[in-house]
């Protein structure tokens, strides 16, 4: 409840004319933004667009005149411009007075209206209808691995059917990865390899149990191979990111609060999901309308890790498998703008013997991925996917390795669209591999390892 003191000094502001800021929005974080413009050049929408309410800066002042009653939040162009940001936070590491732009957009998006019908249609059947819904997401899974077993997406591809149907062009070209049907789930314990070093949690996540399941099982191998006892809790459900990033926040909650009770008795939760990670990493701002959970979500927060941030920060053990592969590694937005996590996947793939690392341009930019952005903003998605395409033919990698599904599902999209016969995978598969794991490796990896 507000203070006596704030209820009279805003009755008194509006007396004199002045309007008060809008519920939910925390002006103190609009306020650090002083509009210096050092984050125009890194923001892929600008870029695309050259409007200046399609940068950092022009979205802040934006969202401080609609908090104060100037502009409605309903306003087409006011929702035009806060959802055309991609939110992927390359202004934050840009920026000399440490806005948090990412938890601003956030809580702009929970009061701005969905601006058209494709979003509405992309929050009712997928971040409301199916995301919360374990058993939903298991069928739409096992419906997806069997499409791929019958060779669908080698059939939309020839017949170009992927072209005039929804999702089409996920659909006919799929990610390098582990989904056979029936493939099973992991173990609700794995035991970690001695000298036992600890016990850690393993978020399965949604989309990424369903669609990248043998990533968690290598994830798995990985923490065990360095002697931490693994749990995986049955339970496990999404973690709110997608709901969160796109400003359903009551979806949002509802989801962070489930897997708090998921993980309860763990010092450490390991994510292998880049966006989950970022998320998860924030829950007081998912929580922040419920003050006792709000606190709770914060030292939930303080135990999420990401995988390659733990191993690495806790003195990873040297795979022994060789693997002679020339690589570049793609940052993920959410781990290296929202996790500030930029070293520790490099420094991990270089301990796998035979493994070139070599560097992409603008390896930090967006791939257009964004959540469900390339869903709800397809046309200018793919700009910055054929940024991000070009750059990675001309770095000469054999293998592209990333650490979130939506960047993997995308990039290798883009890839094969364009005749590129160049695998996306995770920095854990590649260390999965390097560990032992023998099983559903891509071809390119295969013959790196005969």
């Amino acid at each position: 409840m507000p203070q006596p003191a704030i209820l009279d000094f805003n009755r008194q502001l509006e007396r004199d004319g002045v309007p008060t800021p809008a519920a939910g929005i925390d002006m103190d974080l609009v306020r650090d933004c002083i509009h210096c413009g050092l984050c125009l050049p890194k923001c892929p929408t600008f870029r695309a667009l050259h409007h200046e309410g399609d940068s950092p800066r022009g979205r802040m002042w934006q969202i401080k005149e609609a908090s104060l009653g100037l502009v409605g939040f309903d306003d087409p162009r006011f929702q035009a411009h806060i959802y055309q940001c991609f939110n992927c936070r390359a202004c934050e590491t840009a920026c000399p007075s440490g806005v948090q732009f990412g938890a601003v957009m956030e809580m702009a998006r929970a009061r701005t209206p969905p601006q058209n019908r494709r979003d509405r249609t992309v929050r009712a059947l997928l971040l409301n209808g199916l995301l919360p819904h374990p058993r939903r997401l298991q069928i739409a899974g096992w419906l997806y691995r069997l499409a791929r077993a019958a060779r669908i997406p080698g059939l939309l591809r020839r017949t170009r059917a992927w072209k005039v149907l929804p999702l089409g062009k996920f659909a006919a070209f799929p990610p390098v990865g582990d989904m056979a049907p029936g493939r099973p789930a992991l173990p609700a314990l794995t035991k970690g390899l001695e000298p036992r070093r600890g016990r850690v949690g393993l978020l399965a996540g949604c989309i990424q149990d369903e669609m990248f399941r043998g990533t968690n099982r290598r994830t798995a191998l990985a923490l065990t191979s360095n002697g931490y006892d693994v749990v995986v809790p049955s339970d496990s459900v999404c973690c709110g990111a997608l709901p969160s990033h796109a400003g359903e926040s009551n979806t949002a909650a509802r989801l962070a609060a489930r897997t708090m009770d998921t993980f309860t008795g763990l010092d450490v939760v390991i994510v292998n999901a880049a966006g989950c990670g970022s998320n998860m990493k924030e829950y007081d701002l998912q929580l922040r309308n419920d003050q006792q959970r709000r606190e709770a979500g914060a030292a939930f927060s303080r135990t999420v890790r990401d995988a390659s941030e733990f191993l690495i920060d806790g003195g990873m053990r040297a795979p022994t498998r060789r693997i002679q592969l020339r690589v570049a590694y793609q940052d993920p937005c959410h781990l290296v703008h929202g996790q500030k996590i930029l070293r520790q996947p490099r420094q991990a793939l270089k301990m796998i013997p035979g493994i070139e690392l070599v560097e992409m341009t603008e390896s930090d930019w967006c791939c257009g991925s964004a959540g469900v952005y390339n869903l709800t903003h397809p046309e200018i998605a793919e700009q910055a996917l054929g940024w991000k395409v070009r750059h990675i033919v001309d770095s000469g990698a054999q293998v592209i390795a990333s650490a979130n599904p939506g960047c993997i599902l995308q990039i290798s999209m883009g890839l094969q669209r364009a005749g590129h016969d160049v695998p996306v995978v995770h920095v854990m598969d590649l260390l999965g591999w390097a560990y032992g794991d023998e099983t559903q490796r891509p071809p390119l990896v295969l013959r790196a390892m005969a």
